[in-house]
C-alpha cells in the first residue's frame, strides 16, 4: 500500500463510492495486519453494502477535504469518473469492501500512481484535518466542547497554514454555522 501513499497507522484519504451518484466523504483507512475502516450509517457504508466497492484517492487538497466531508463533489472536481480520480490526486485505490460490525475490511483489487508531489509535513494541514473531525461530529450534536477543539485547531490553521488550508477552514465554519 505504501506505493499508493497508504502507509500504517490512520491514512485520510477521500472516500469515494458509485450507485444513483458518485459519493465522496473524507475516510480513514487504517493500514496495519489488514487495512479497513470503520463506517458510521450514511450513503457511503449504504452505497459499499450495495456494491462492494470503494475507491480512494490520496491528495492533499484541504478544501476537497472540507467540501466532501458534507456534501458530495459533483463531477467538475474530477480529471476521471472510470476510475474515479479528483483533480490532483496522487494516487487512486479501489478495494474489495466487506462489511461487518461498522467496518469494511478492504481488499486491494487495482490502482495508479498519478503524481509523487514531494511536500513536507503542514501542520495547518494537518490541524484542518483535526478541526474536521470535530466539525463533522460537532454539526450531528452541537456539542460546546467540540466547537471549543475546532476553535483551538483553527488557530493552528491561522498560524501554521497557508492560503488553501484557511480557506478551508472558513469553508469549515461556514458547513457547522460557528461565528468567531
Amino acid at each position: 500500500m505504501e506505493r499508493f501513499g497508504l502507509f500504517e497507522g490512520i491514512n485520510e484519504v477521500i472516500g469515494i463510492t458509485k450507485g444513483e451518484w458518485i459519493n465522496t466523504a473524507p475516510l480513514g483507512i487504517i493500514v496495519g495486519e489488514r487495512i479497513f475502516v470503520r463506517l458510521y450509517e450514511n450513503h457511503t457504508r449504504e452505497i459499499i453494502e450495495r456494491t462492494g466497492i470503494l475507491h480512494v484517492n490520496v491528495l492533499h487538497d484541504p478544501v476537497v477535504f472540507v467540501i466532501s466531508a458534507f456534501q458530495d463533489l459533483d463531477e467538475s472536481w474530477f480529471e476521471s469518473i472510470e476510475p474515479p480520480v479528483i483533480r490532483n490526486s496522487e494516487s487512486w485505490v479501489k478495494f474489495k469492501a466487506r462489511m461487518a460490525d461498522g467496518y469494511a475490511t478492504l481488499e486491494f483489487v487495482d490502482g495508479e500512481v498519478i503524481r509523487r508531489n514531494v511536500r513536507a509535513i503542514n501542520r495547518g494541514f494537518n490541524a484542518l484535518i483535526e478541526a474536521l473531525i470535530h466539525g463533522t461530529r460537532y454539526v450531528m450534536s452541537k456539542n460546546p466542547e467540540l466547537k471549543e477543539r475546532i476553535l483551538y485547531y483553527g488557530r493552528i490553521v491561522e498560524r501554521c497554514g497557508g492560503k488553501r488550508e484557511k480557506e478551508a477552514f472558513d469553508l469549515l465554519l461556514g458547513y457547522t454555522g460557528i461565528r468567531v
